[in-house]
């Protein structure tokens, strides 16, 4: 099966990857010394373009079928398949297991710090607590630091005056 070309693209505007990304992960694959034209960098866009396009436009029609309004990944994979690019699915199929873990592992960490947080009103009391606390600290000659004790250094004799004698 083909990609219908009955779509329309904006010329390096909306619906197309960015040039010059494009260009930079060509460049990064060459091997040293070697050098591409502007005119072979635009046909390798124009390409990568049609190429999003069509498994974009292949997944649409998938999802459309099973009444789904949105693509999922499976359709992704679908539509790779059935425009024989069967030899992508592997690959396409393991970023799509790391991007779920990393979207579990943000999640997770996005719950966790959400947990944590306080409103405004709530860290100003707290705050407010903690300074009234070590000012009465402070007043009672108590710089140990609070509760449970051994917060500040323990307390040492000062060392005794140097005696008047020679230094000899």
């Amino acid at each position: 099966r083909t990609c219908a070309r009955n779509i329309t693209m904006a010329d390096d505007g909306e619906g197309s990857l960015p040039k010059a990304t494009v260009a930079k992960m060509i460049t990064e694959r060459l091997p040293k010394g070697l050098k591409l034209s502007a005119e072979v960098k635009e046909m390798v866009l124009e390409a990568c373009n049609e190429f999003v396009q069509c498994v974009a436009s292949e997944a649409n029609e998938i999802s459309t079928k099973e009444n789904k309004s949105t693509i999922l990944p499976e359709h992704v994979v679908k539509a790779l398949e059935s425009l024989d690019f069967a030899s992508y699915v592997e690959t396409v199929s393991a970023a799509m297991v790391e991007m779920k873990e990393e979207g579990k592992e943000a999640r997770a960490e996005k719950k966790k710090k959400k947990g944590m947080q306080m409103t405004p009103e709530e860290a100003l009391a707290m705050q407010t607590k903690m300074f009234a606390e070590a000012r009465a600290r402070y007043e009672s000659g108590d710089a140990s630091g609070g509760a449970g004790g051994g917060g500040g250094a323990p307390a040492v004799a000062p060392p005794p005056a140097p005696s008047g004698g020679s230094l000899d």
